[in-house]
Parts: structure tokens; C-alpha cells; sequence
């Protein structure tokens, strides 16, 4: 499949409802396309808020002013908040955010125990979380930002600490970002999250330079 806004939105909402329909989902939005001109972004509505991520506060006081607003393609079930963004230019990638922010504090299952102790997916998921961090997933493409080795084109971003930008080789589609996701933190003997999600439908070229494939770094499927 082409990589278009709509073919990354499909993309996008084919996992939402999937994990809906796991129930390891409980609330989203799903994403919408908003062109200017060459360009369009692939987004979600509370969007605008992410920017709350950069401010110099508590990772609590970040993840609690995301879930107020709903900035977030996905909360799961333990309160874990999903951001998918990326900007199109004719055909192109150009840019992408992904993250992930995990709860700091489980606030779901503290309004509500009992209910979360019937609820044998989420013990089951809890039990396997120790300490909470963010993670993100960034790709640029512009002129003038990606520097060699120093800031990547695409690169992760452990913990939200400033320079750590781990290379990555490829943009990431939705469906690796989720699946990243899912294997590393939820995926347990009794819930097999990853084996019923949607195919691949669409990939992005290789980005990585050959002075970054001298470091550790981390490779996306191709």
C-alpha cells in the first residue's frame, strides 16, 4: 500500500479498534487528516496539548495534564496513554511523534479496585508493571534539524531525557510503534496481544546513515 495521510490513518484506527475489541483499550480518539497547503498532518483531537510533554515538570504533573485533556490516540486499560502523529509532504514522510506514557500511578484501579480485581486481564498486566517511564519514537526529515549521528532522522527517546536519541533505522509505522509496544509491556502467557493484530500494510524507507550504523541502534523490519 501507498504511504498517504489515509493510508496511515487506516492504519491508525484499524489498531485502535483492535485494541478496543481486546479490551485492553478503554478509551480514544480516533485520528483525523488536516492538510496546508503540500502538507498534512495525521493527528487526533487534543493534539494541540502535547507540547505539555516539554515543559520542566514531574513526569506525573505531564502524564496527568495528557489524560485531563485526552491527548492521546489511546489509554489502555492501566491508564498508559498512545500518541500517534505524522506529517505528510506530497508523498513522503516527513515527520512523526510517537510515545508512550505509561500511568505513574494507576488511578483507574485506586478509584475502583474491586472492579479491577474481577478483571483478570488487568492483574495480570499490573502485576507486570515496576516503574513507569515514557518512551517516544521520533522521526524529521527536514533540512537543518537532522544532524549525523547527533540528532538522527529517526531516533528514540527513553525517559524524555534530553540527548538521548538512540538511532533508529526506519520511520515507524503505527503498526510497529503498537506492536512495540504491546510484546515489550503487556504481552503475557495467558494474553497474546500482538499474534491478532492487522497485517503490515504500509512501509517507510530506510533512514539510518552509515556513520549511525556504527553505534548500537535499534532496526525496524523491512
Amino acid at each position: 500500500m501507498a504511504v498517504t495521510p489515509k493510508s496511515i490513518k487506516e492504519d491508525i484506527d484499524g489498531l485502535i479498534s483492535e485494541l478496543i475489541g481486546k479490551g485492553v483499550c478503554d478509551d480514544s480518539n480516533f485520528s483525523a487528516i488536516r492538510t496546508f497547503g503540500s502538507k498534512a498532518d495525521v493527528t487526533f483531537s487534543g493534539s494541540e496539548h502535547v507540547s505539555i510533554a516539554l515543559g520542566d515538570i514531574e513526569y506525573a504533573g505531564i502524564y496527568r495534564e495528557l489524560a485531563d485533556k485526552r491527548s492521546y490516540n489511546m489509554r489502555l486499560v492501566d491508564g498508559a496513554l498512545l500518541q500517534m502523529m505524522y506529517r505528510v509532504e506530497g508523498d513522503e514522510l516527513l515527520q512523526h511523534r510517537l510515545a508512550f506514557y505509561p500511568s505513574p500511578s494507576l488511578l483507574p484501579f485506586q478509584d475502583d479496585p474491586d472492579a479491577y480485581m474481577r478483571d483478570e486481564l488487568f492483574i495480570e498486566i499490573v502485576q507486570r508493571r515496576i516503574v513507569p517511564f515514557p518512551l517516544r519514537f521520533d522521526f524529521d526529515a527536514r533540512e537543518g534539524v537532522y544532524i549525523d549521528v547527533a540528532h538522527p532522522k529517526s531516533h528514540l527517546t527513553l525517559g524524555d531525557v534530553k540527548g538521548c536519541r538512540i538511532p533508529v533505522s526506519a520511520p515507524l509505522t503505527p503498526r510497529w510503534f503498537v506492536e512495540f509496544v504491546l510484546r515489550n509491556f503487556y504481552q503475557t502467557e495467558t494474553h497474546d496481544f500482538v499474534g491478532g493484530l492487522p497485517r503490515h500494510k504500509i512501509k517507510f524507507p530506510t533512514s539510518i546513515t552509515a556513520n549511525e550504523t556504527g553505534l548500537m541502534h535499534m532496526v525496524i523490519p523491512y
